[in-house]
């Protein structure tokens, strides 16, 4: 292979992979959510985040209950 058509083709490989790249990124930037999780929370009580979490950010009946005001 010639060498300017290598240098041309390893050019172009490496601008496919940069391209990739920046578009990975910018999906991963723009799609992702913030955590609704509050460790604040846990430290405060003193219980771990699975007393009120069945699958964080999921609340099961007893972090409901805890977010609408009526702690046990």
């Amino acid at each position: 292979m010639p060498k300017g058509i290598m240098i041309r083709t390893i050019a172009l490989a490496a601008a496919g992979i940069a391209t990739g790249l920046l578009l990975t990124f910018a999906i991963v930037t723009t799609t992702s959510r913030p955590a609704m999780a509050n460790a604040d929370i846990a430290k405060k009580t003193g219980q771990p985040c699975a007393k009120c979490h069945s699958a964080p950010p999921a609340l099961n009946a007893y972090g409901k209950k805890y977010k609408g005001g009526q702690k046990k």
